[in-house]
């Protein structure tokens, strides 16, 4: 497995965590009496890198991402892209550009929306307490 592959397969495991939690304890984030899901994240994720990558000139990048079909049509686009990171080989251009910003996005939601990496899925309120970010 490759370093790329690695770091496709960490973040995918946190997204997934992060989905997981939301579900699991019947969350969502809410603001002024809207709702959001973690899954109203993925078409926005891959869709700033898509239209980042395009404006970047990364025609290799552009190819990926759209290589499923069109980013508005793809089902859990974050997860696909992951998925893909992690079960093919992809040329070093792509993950290079790719990963970094995965890795930015999906962490900075992580931390703003998220128990630490090592807080454990259940245990009670005082299990994710003890599991919080600063």
């Amino acid at each position: 497995m490759t370093a790329s592959q690695q770091q496709a397969v960490y973040l995918s495991g946190l997204w997934n965590r992060l989905a997981g939690q939301h579900v699991a304890l019947g969350c969502s984030c809410t603001m002024s009496g809207l709702s959001v899901t973690l899954e109203d994240f993925e078409l926005d994720i891959a869709d700033y890198l898509w239209a980042e990558s395009e404006r970047s000139g990364e025609t290799e990048v552009v190819a990926f991402l759209l290589e499923p079909g069109p980013i508005s049509l793809q089902d859990q686009a974050v997860r696909g892209i992951l998925r893909r990171l992690e079960e093919v080989d992809v040329d070093e251009a792509i993950t290079n550009w790719l990963l970094p910003r995965m890795t930015k996005t999906i962490e900075s939601y992580a931390k703003l929306h998220g128990p630490a990496p090592e807080a454990p899925l259940f245990g009670g309120s005082a299990a994710w307490g003890k599991g919080y970010r600063d």
